[in-house]
């Protein structure tokens, strides 16, 4: 009767990948043929070929099971003799229990495995949404910002243009006082020069009126 995984597959425990994997498809093969007839313990071999063959296959729960062999085994040379019927149903319990400890354990692991890298990937879509949120909001400021700076130059801008439109009216205005006071000038000028000129012919009329009424007289006397 079967005492290890290694007996399950009719396997020395150095034996190879290769060698674990063309005894267990000839093992397979043969039980199933059996169990297709309807044989009951070619049926369970078979499945013990399986369990045995899922744990040997894989190099990490194969280590963990020739440790936990090795551990059994030592505490199989301290313990008390036991009567060879029940050795090897104890011997067979031990192999599946093993097995199925083994087995349950890497599951376990993998669950673990699969629970945390769960967890590592919400933790970084957390991040990654953080992140976007993050430029979110420095594109929103940015814009804001952008936004105020647009308004503030449109302000000077208009400001500017204002002051230039202010500053060309004052000087227009500017002009057309001096070209009036110029005008006004030029007006009164012309009238000091018709007035003058006015007093001039006066004056120049008396004197030809002197003139004749002095000849007038000379040639009376």
């Amino acid at each position: 009767m079967a005492n290890t995984l290694y007996d399950i597959l009719e396997l020395s425990p150095t034996a190879s990948a290769d060698t674990i994997t063309a005894n267990f498809k000839r093992l397979h093969a043969a039980y199933a043929a059996t169990a297709a007839g309807g044989d009951e313990d070619a049926a369970n071999r078979m499945i013990a070929a399986k369990e045995a063959y899922a744990t040997l296959s894989d190099p990490v729960r194969r280590q963990k099971y020739d440790d936990a062999l090795a551990l059994r085994m030592a505490r199989a040379d301290v313990a008390p003799p036991t009567s060879g019927g029940a050795l090897k149903w104890i011997m067979l319990l031990l192999v599946l229990g093993i097995g199925g400890f083994v087995v349950q354990k890497h599951f376990a692991e993998q669950e673990r495995v699969r629970l945390q890298a769960e967890q590592t990937a919400a933790a970084l879509r957390m991040a990654e949404i953080e992140a976007e949120r993050e430029r979110e909001r420095d594109a929103q400021a940015t814009a804001k910002q952008e936004e105020q700076q647009r308004r503030q130059a449109e302000a000077l801008e208009r400001f500017e243009r204002e002051r230039a439109m202010d500053y060309g009216r004052q000087v227009s205005r500017d002009l057309e006082r001096a070209e009036e006071r110029d005008r006004q000038q030029r007006a009164q000028a012309e009238r000091q020069r018709q007035s003058e000129a006015e007093r001039q012919l006066a004056r120049e009329k008396a004197y030809l009126r002197q003139l004749e009424a002095e000849n007038r007289r000379r040639t009376y006397y």
